[in-house]
């Protein structure tokens, strides 16, 4: 987290050093939760390794999974964590996790202390605003083998490890299209 907030480039030495004290490392197993639907989302995480996936049951009872996130990257469930109400989202581990958080309390006394930890808050939120506009996008331009083509190209060492039903749910098909769409990689010999 330290690194990624350094890359921001508004901090000084002494500003990032205020994170020492503020920020814990936790792990979780594969399968554990982060944060579930219905509780209060207080922290933001950084996936030092691992991936998480952010999920939802829709009215049908079906597993929707509308994000996953990977080493290097942020993780909360947002609107609750700027909100304060309760997550309408389960964030849960889809592999050995290792993640640096900090709690809302200690962000927000670090916006409190200088103009610079306030650039900082809101780049983060410009970031996740950023995600989610692409997010929204893809579905609304490109097709589910394209989606499918983007993750295979930007996260190729992660995608072995989702399964199945789970990303299908994210790229916005049904575990049978996708089924079809990795069965023509594998016969163009693309590497899975």
């Amino acid at each position: 987290m330290k690194k990624l907030f350094e890359s921001f480039n508004v901090l000084s030495t002494d500003q990032l050093d205020k994170l020492d004290g503020l920020i814990y490392t936790k792990n979780l197993k594969k399968g554990e939760y982060l944060i579930e639907q219905g509780m209060l989302c207080d922290e933001i995480a950084f996936i030092d390794e691992g991936i998480l996936r952010s999920f939802y049951i829709n009215d049908a009872g079906d597993d929707i999974t509308n994000c996953i996130a990977f080493s290097g990257e942020l993780m909360a469930a947002y609107s609750s964590f700027i909100t304060s109400f309760p997550a309408e989202d389960s964030i849960q581990a889809l592999v050995t996790t290792r993640l640096t958080i900090i709690k809302k309390e200690n962000l927000e006394a670090l916006y409190a202390q200088s103009e610079q930890w306030q650039q900082v808050g809101r780049m983060l939120a410009e970031m996740q605003y950023v995600e989610l506009e692409k997010r929204i996008a893809s579905f609304q331009k490109e097709t589910g083998v394209q989606r499918y083509e983007t993750m295979l190209s930007t996260y190729p060492n992660y995608i072995k490890h989702i399964p199945l039903r789970y990303l299908a749910t994210f790229l916005g098909v049904t575990p049978r299209h996708l089924s079809r769409i990795r069965a023509s990689y594998k016969a163009l010999d693309f590497s899975l």
